[in-house]
């Protein structure tokens, strides 16, 4: 530990704050602001000298991009999942079956690195560049059953003069890319009915470059994350926690969004409902019993790597025009998607369009008002011919948006807005119906959508004539 000394009466203490106190009490060593402030960054430089002397003694450090690590654990999950397990394994791949069985991707990823012992079998070298963006997307629909991964690698690399920096992109918060996510596993975690909430938690957030929030204090309530200017918002703990369960319900719409291919219009429709029965019924259950430990967990084992890395990239983007701008285009694809998906979102089949298929209600109803009326005086009303027609016309349009090809998945879950609506509407005109007394007026208009419309026929025409005369 750095001893941190009075430059006066040489008397130490154990944290900078005790000593501004002493420098700004002490009436032997009383000293100005400025000074105080000046001394402060001073002591602070020297501790994190010596923090970055003792972080280069450590052997936690990868082969590859030499970043250092405070924790093996960290330095094992890097060599896993970042890049450098990536070019370690295409390295393997060459020296083994040779140059040429590599992609282009690969040979792409490999030749920052400098791996002389195999580019001396390439016949044409590759041209050495000193900064380059790998944006490997390999996204496959429903017409390609062959291969169901998605894999997105984004990586800033930047060479120096000295030695290799590689600075990872990373999402802000509430941008995160759900194509990173094989299709696969989307189709479990659509498929896991109410813990689907969170398993998208730790398909996600366990990925480093989703790693965008970390705690400025840990004594402390507020939660900090990088947000989608490249800069850092704080909210305070169970904001963010309703703003975090929030985004988790959004990536599971994005990848019903890209697996609608994969399943039916019903499955369609059960997994949306189970997505806004998470979202109405279960956000507190949830936070209580498992976001929460899973958000300080995060910050328990993860905090300071977190934080230093977010930092770093904040910076970067700042120094660099070409680091900020590879994040705004990543940013621009994962806001592409959403666009997408609400797109996707909306409904496609008219009321003109089921009107015409199946016949107007506004004029059917009408032209038979009167008999409608006198059976609902006389029938029980669900046997009665107003409520088995809506009945009848609810079941049709569900068979022919459930059965039509070009239905989008807005005009699935229209489906049950709608039938809410009619039942709705059924349940006030039975309301009326049975409150109706001797020869008063049954009304069956409820609102513009449920309106008769005024049709006059041919015998009332010609007494309208006739009265005229």
């Amino acid at each position: 530990m750095t001893t941190i000394e009075c430059y006066k009466c040489k008397t130490t203490f154990k944290y900078i704050s005790l000593l501004k106190r002493h420098l700004n009490i002490s009436s032997r060593c009383k000293t100005t602001e400025a000074e105080i402030t000046k001394i402060s960054k001073d002591i602070n430089t020297v501790i994190l000298n010596n923090k970055h002397d003792k972080l280069l003694n450590k052997t936690n450090s990868c082969n590859y991009c030499k970043y250092i690590f405070t924790k093996k654990s960290s330095l094992i999950n890097h060599q896993s999942k970042s890049k450098c397990g990536i070019i370690q394994n295409i390295k393997l791949i060459a020296e083994k079956e040779g140059i040429g069985k590599l992609t282009l991707e690969q040979l792409k990823l490999i030749e920052p690195y400098k791996y002389n012992e195999i580019m001396k079998t390439q016949t044409n070298p590759i041209k050495q560049q000193t900064t380059e963006v790998t944006n490997n997307i390999n996204h496959t629909n429903s017409h390609n059953t062959t291969n169901n991964n998605t894999t997105i690698n984004t990586i800033i690399n930047h060479t120096d003069n000295s030695n290799n920096t590689i600075i990872h992109h990373i999402n802000p918060f509430g941008l995160e890319d759900v194509r990173t996510i094989p299709i696969s596993e989307m189709k479990t975690i659509l498929n896991s009915g109410p813990e689907a909430g969170l398993h998208i938690i730790k398909a996600i957030y366990t990925k480093i470059e989703n790693k965008n929030f970390y705690k400025p204090n840990l004594a402390r309530s507020e939660v900090a994350f990088l947000n989608e200017d490249l800069k850092l918002t704080i909210y305070k703990s169970r904001e963010f926690a309703d703003a975090f369960f929030d985004r988790c319900i959004a990536l599971l719409h994005h990848m019903l969004y890209l697996c609608k291919h994969e399943f039916t219009s019903m499955s369609i429709k059960c997994i949306y409902d189970n997505i806004e029965y998470i979202e109405t019924t279960m956000r507190t259950e949830i936070y209580d019993k498992k976001l929460q430990s899973i958000i300080e967990s995060e910050f328990r084992n993860n905090n300071l790597d977190t934080k230093d890395r977010i930092k770093n990239f904040i910076k970067k983007v700042k120094e660099e025009t070409d680091s900020k701008d590879i994040s705004l285009v990543q940013i621009k694809n994962t806001l592409t998607l959403t666009n997408d998906k609400n797109n996707e979102y909306n409904t496609s089949i008219s009321n003109i369009e089921l009107n015409n298929l199946f016949g107007d209600p506004k004029v059917i109803l009408a032209l038979k008002k009167d008999e409608i009326l006198l059976n609902l005086r006389i029938s029980r009303f669900e046997e009665s011919i107003f409520y088995n027609f809506w009945i009848e016309r609810l079941n049709n349009i569900k068979k022919y948006v459930m059965n039509n090809k070009t239905s989008k998945i807005g005009d699935i879950i229209n489906l049950t807005k709608e039938e809410t609506k009619i039942m709705t509407m059924l349940e006030i005109i039975k309301m009326r119906v049975e409150n109706v007394k001797g020869g008063e007026y049954l009304d069956l208009n409820i609102n513009d959508e449920f309106r008769l419309e005024d049709i006059i026929t041919t015998d009332q025409y010609r007494n309208d004539e006739l009265e005229d005369l």
